[in-house]
Order: structure tokens, then sequence, then C-alpha cells
């Protein structure tokens, strides 16, 4: 597992030469240093409200606010296109990590006055240097705000 709990906040120091020393967790949840290394990252992200349905099943019902990202948009000049209630972008890792930090802040602004629960699912995908594809799920919710990951192969 990657460590970046001991990288130095000092000047010369990668993260912070990359802006991601307020990231050290999340990358070393997503545990691979390959994402760091790649050219760019496709993200997709969407806000949902966790509802139960007539069989009392919990169900992810999106959220449809194509504004959410426009602090990013704005903050890091990306591109964030909005389709099918999903924002999409291509980015290099550093302002994709920022992105999911704008998701989040985001999170925490618009549900903080709701006993519903809230919550971000993410998907980022990158290619190593081997070419290998890399495909991770990052979910958060207002109720525990840990991103959750799952890897794919």
């Amino acid at each position: 597992m990657s460590d970046y709990s001991g990288t130095s906040n000092q000047p010369g120091s990668p993260l912070n030469e990359l802006g991601l020393e307020d990231h050290k967790e999340l990358l070393g949840k997503i545990d691979s240093d390959s994402i760091l290394k790649a050219a760019a990252v496709k993200g997709s992200i969407y806000f949902y409200v966790s509802t139960r349905g007539d069989d009392n099943q919990s169900k992810e019902e999106l959220v449809d606010n194509p504004g959410a990202l426009d602090a990013a948009i704005k903050n890091l000049g990306i591109k964030i296109r909005y389709e099918d209630k999903h924002h999409r972008w291509i980015a290099k890792p550093a302002d994709t990590l920022k992105t999911l930090t704008f998701a989040a802040t985001y999170l925490r602004k618009s549900s903080n006055t709701t006993s519903e629960i809230y919550g971000i699912n993410a998907e980022l995908k990158w290619h190593d240097e081997c070419d290998h594809e890399n495909i991770i799920h990052l979910m958060q919710s207002n109720d525990n705000a840990d991103w959750r990951m799952t890897r794919f192969a």
C-alpha cells in the first residue's frame, strides 16, 4: 500500500509540487502511484439521494444538479460536461483529485439541513506506464465523510 502520510510539506515534496498535499489520505486509499504518473484521468461523478422503494429496498435516486461542480470548473479551469445527471471530465491527476474535493464540499453544503442520505459516486479511469487500464469507484455520503473505494481490474 502506498504511504503518503510521511510526505513532507516542504518545497520539493512530490505531493506539494503537484498541489496534492491535502489529498494524502485519498491517495492512500487509491493505493496506486500510477495515478500520479498518468497523463490524464477520466472522471465521472453523480450525486444521489438514498430512498426506500415500495419494497422497502434502498435505492439511489440521481440528483439533477448541473451546477454542482461549477466551483471546480472556475477554480481549476477544466471542462466538465454534464449529461444524464453525470459530471464527466478528462484532466490531469491533480485536477481530478481536486475535483473530488469540490464534489465533497458541494455534498456537505447541499445536504447539511436534511435528514436524508445524500451521496456521491465517482469513477476514475487511467492508464499506467504499461498501458494497463486502472478503474476505481469512490463513494461518499453525508452520513460518512470518508471516501470508500472499490478497485476493478
